[in-house]
């Protein structure tokens, strides 16, 4: 694609050869009408890169990449065309298709998977690839005949154990959408027939010849003649439209993207109004479009720049090659309009657009517009994409996501289906006019528009544009809207902001492996049927205003990290009401509920920002006025520690009745906040002297035997194993004792869980009973060593009641103490990871607000923010009362992909409970 090195590696290259015609293929030919356009703009800008388009098929499965990358080069084989010299003939330019015999087009090999984010390692190699403008020059004067620079390239990367993506970039001027969609229809097809050992059948491709013909023949026609007269006609009166942004600016090299994913209930919301009114969700797209955009711009009508393939001809649809068109849609679009309006208008400017789109959008615009300074039709782009459908490779399916799509000099909206059928949308945006933040409201106000407008197809679209862009519940009755009078109760905690002392959390995230933002945890909830969005909206907002924790902004700058508490105007959690999102999921099965659910959890762990004090979602699964619903509650890792999730818990029923009426004020909710002054006091205690006391003892814990370098592993077999242990005596808790006396033993025979001559363990404990009764994560991380093969649990509880002042004095020395900061770690490498938490419960008050049943939670564990192992196994014991003070555990393992298969850390982790559950049996 370009003449400038590649950021990727490159195949290696045999000695240049002279060109050598492709078999069957013209010497030369004249250019396409759509390739003429895209040279006249590149010629006109020769430094330019927004032609360049991109594109990746992710791969999720096992793949033989060597005969994916076999198949890539025959697919390009059977499309000579694609790569190709520049001449000039007597008709305008002319297009000579190139092979050099010995260089096969085999994509290049790239593996990022050793890279915190392959994904994005990946992309970011191929992004600055696509920033690189063609060489025009080498296409019309190659150093040698067979050395032009290819226009269309790949690059498969290894992302990740079965993991693929096969990234492709090309030129406009090479192929479109549709020529693309083609190409990798056949490469697919090539690399399933060799994998399974059968004939892959003959080409489907037709020659580029049969669109230049078509093309030839439809110029010299009456039939483009009466096209163009009725473009003329259909257009006229139509007046330029105004930028959306109220000014305007050249294209850059690159645009901003922002991709909106609708949720089932809003893709099922969208095709039932296209359905009902006869048409696409391409037209309900594009009437959405129509009424977002005079909305922005105050107009009576939008003015679109729709692409259409252009492909009507015989044969044309079989060709790999460039021949997209872009035309006008007019779409009256009044406030007094409804969607099913404007859906009936795009119906028919779409079938109008379709009758008549072989005539070039740009003779159009100069016969319409002849003082319109710009080459193509004027207005935003609108891009939609029927066949970006799921590929099949022999088994492995493959999802094609889009990079990048051509120049944006507004605004271009795209829209295609998912695999699982989900409508997406991809906001592109010039970056001289939006800016990042502005991109993304911009995209969620016109997702919620879209699900807006096909949930009241009949309300007038005017009243519908005015709603905010969160307003995805129903329209407002008038009790939710009296539910806007009532005060925020007791908004203690919203006087606390500004800068907090790092708490030893924060210390301990900044020194774990993978990304700080990608850290979270989720809770589900069962919720009362019937809740109403404008009262649940208001009680959430106010916890975060009572809860510090949950306006957290976390900073880093030059290897630094600094916390700040946002004031709560300036809170997303208060502010933004897109941290609530409601899903309506009545009549849903339950399968499908559960998907949903999955979803959601991973959107709203992806929308989480801490940069941005973006900390805290939730998403409502309203199942109607006579089902419970489900509340699915997100925040990131600092915010949150189990003691934190039983507070919201038991303030969110008594807000929620507040604010909807049907509850007394919350007086006895009290004061909540003292987060800042806790994170003071913890760096004011880590000085004292009983706690510099305490240094001998945390250093001879440091001194062991050298650390143990224990491979990092994504992911993990997650397990969960259940016991009982009845009341114990004073002193460590006895889960803690018998569940780490019972692992010390399993681990005494296994040298991949020791150091060799001891078990190191780190201990996350809940928070000491002094802490504020605020959100926050203010539990304890400390080491301990553990004897092997410990004589029963009495070992163990003598070691653990040893340990000074329950373990809080390490972290604060190590962290918060800058005379002893040199502190190692707490043990040589990190050991096992040891978590104890209590079981979230229904509060007493409201018995209908609780945990969901415990099977509805099974697919969010792997969707927690977790880091990489860095040790063998975690282990987090959920701990809930029993029966005559004793304690119910449920134990959630969490072994190293690397050190042990799945039945292997099965068999270990029923081991270990069983033991466990031994040693708590009472004796006798």
């Amino acid at each position: 694609m370009s003449a400038t090195p590649s950021p990727t590696p490159a195949a290696p290259a045999a000695p240049s050869a002279p060109a050598a015609p492709a078999a069957g293929a013209p010497d030369a030919v004249p250019l396409t009408a759509a390739q003429t356009e895209f040279l006249a703009a590149q010629s006109a800008a020769p430094g330019y890169a927004g032609h360049n388009v991109g594109q990746y098929v992710e791969l999720a499965g096992p793949v033989d990449t060597e005969a994916l990358r076999d198949a890539v080069a025959a697919a390009l084989d059977e499309a000579p065309w694609l790569r190709f010299r520049l001449t000039r003939g007597d008709d305008g330019p002319r297009q000579s298709p190139v092979r050099s015999p010995g260089r096969p087009r085999r994509p290049a090999l790239l593996d990022t998977s050793g890279a915190a984010d392959p994904v994005a390692a990946a992309l970011g190699l191929v992004r600055g690839q696509l920033a690189c403008p063609p060489r025009l020059d080498l296409l019309t004067d190659p150093p040698a005949p067979g050395d032009v620079p290819d226009l269309a390239g790949s690059v498969l990367v290894t992302v990740g154990p079965g993991h693929h993506l096969l990234v492709q970039f090309f030129h406009q001027l090479a192929v479109d959408g549709h020529g693309l969609a083609l190409l990798n229809h056949r490469i697919a097809e090539l690399y399933t027939a060799a994998v399974r050992g059968r004939p892959a059948g003959p080409s489907p491709f037709a020659p580029v010849t049969a669109l230049v013909e078509a093309e030839s023949a439809y110029a010299a026609s009456a039939e483009r003649r009466s096209d163009l007269a009725a473009w003329t006609r259909h257009l006229a009166g139509a007046s330029l439209p105004a930028p959306l942004r109220g000014r305007s600016a050249p294209p850059a090299d690159t645009a901003l993207r922002r991709t909106v994913l609708l949720d089932a209930a809003d893709t099922a919301a969208v095709e039932t109004a296209a359905r009902s009114a006869g048409v696409t969700w391409g037209e309900a797209v594009l009437a959405a479009t129509a009424a977002h955009t005079t909305a922005r711009t105050g107009a009576a009508e939008a003015l679109l720049a729709v692409y259409a393939a252009a492909r009507t001809a015989p044969g044309t649809l079989r060709v790999p090659a460039a021949a997209v068109n872009i035309l006008p849609v007019r779409i009256a679009a009044g406030p007094a309009d409804t969607f099913r309006d404007l859906l009936a208008r795009a119906a028919a400017e779409t079938a109008f657009l379709r009758r008549h789109q072989r005539v070039r959008g740009t003779e159009v615009a100069r016969a319409v517009w002849p003082d319109h300074a710009g080459a193509r039709v004027p207005g935003p782009l609108v891009n939609l994409r029927p066949f970006e459908t799921e590929l099949d490779f022999a088994g492995v399916p493959g999802r094609v996501v889009s990079l990048a799509s051509g120049p944006v000099d507004d605004l271009a909206v795209s829209a295609s289906r998912s695999p699982e059928g989900l409508l997406r949308l991809d906001l592109d945006a010039n970056p001289a006019l939006y800016e990042p933040a502005e991109l993304e409201s911009e995209a969620a106000g016109f997702a919620a528009l879209l699900a807006g407008l096909a949930r009241r197809p009949r309300t007038p679209v005017g009243r519908i544009t005015a709603v905010r862009p969160d307003d995805d519940g129903p329209a407002p009755s008038d009790a939710a809207v009296s539910d806007a009078a009532r005060p925020v109760p007791v908004p203690a905690g919203d006087h606390e902001a500004g800068p907090l002392t790092l708490l030893p959390a924060a210390h301990r995230l900044r020194e774990a492996p993978g990304p700080a933002e990608a850290a979270h945890e989720h809770v589900l909830l069962e919720v009362p049927a019937g809740l109403r969005t404008a009262p649940l909206r208001r009680a959430l907002t106010t916890l975060a205003r009572r809860h510090p924790a949950l306006r957290l902004a976390l900073h880093r700058a030059h290897g630094v990290w600094s916390q700040e508490v946002r004031a709560a105007a300036e809170a997303p959690a208060v502010t933004d009401a897109t941290a609530l999102r409601r899903y309506p999921v009545a009549g849903l099965a339950p399968d499908a509920r559960d998907l949903l659910v999955t979803a959601a959890a991973r959107a709203a762990g992806d929308a989480l920002d801490p940069a941005a004090a973006s900390v805290f979602r939730a998403s409502w699964f309203d199942a109607g006025p006579t089902e419970p619903g489900r509340l699915l509650l997100t925040a990131h890792a600092l915010c949150v520690d189990d003691v934190s999730w039983q507070l919201l818990l038991a303030e969110l029923p008594v807000l929620y009745g507040w604010f909807a009426g049907s509850g007394g004020a919350p007086d006895a909710l009290g004061r909540a906040g003292g987060l800042t002054a806790w994170a003071s006091g913890l760096a004011t205690a880590a000085q004292s002297p009983a706690r510099v006391q305490e240094l001998p003892y945390w250093t001879e814990l440091a001194d062991g035997p050298a650390a143990r370098a224990w491979p990092a592993a994504e992911g993990g077999h997650r397990i969960v194993t259940r016991f009982e242990v009845p009341a114990g005596p004073p002193g460590p808790h006895p889960v803690d004792v018998v569940l780490l006396a019972a692992l010390a033993r399993t681990a005494a025979g296994r040298p991949r869980l020791h150091d060799g001559a001891r078990l190191p363990v780190e201990l996350e404990l809940p928070r000491p009973g002094a802490a504020p009764r605020t959100a926050g994560r203010l539990s304890t991380v400390h080491g301990v060593r553990l004897p092997l093969d410990p004589d029963g649990p009495e070992p163990v509880r003598r070691l653990l009641a040893a340990v000074p002042d329950g373990g809080r004095g390490q972290e604060q020395l190590r962290h918060l103490n800058p005379q002893t900061s040199a502190l190692p770690a707490g043990t040589p490498g990190r050991g096992v990871a040891y978590r104890r938490r209590a079981a979230l419960h229904a509060p007493d008050s409201a018995p209908d607000w609780g945990p969901a049943p415990e099977g509805e939670w099974a697919a969010l564990g792997a969707l927690r923010g977790d880091p990489p192992l860095t040790g063998p196994v975690e282990l987090t014991a959920t701990v809930a009362p029993g029966p005559g003070g004793g304690h119910r555990v449920s134990v959630h393992w969490r072994w190293s992909t690397a050190l042990f298969d799945a039945s292997e850390a099965a068999g270990l982790s029923e081991a270990a409970t069983a033991l466990a559950a031994r040693f708590a049996a009472p004796a006798g």
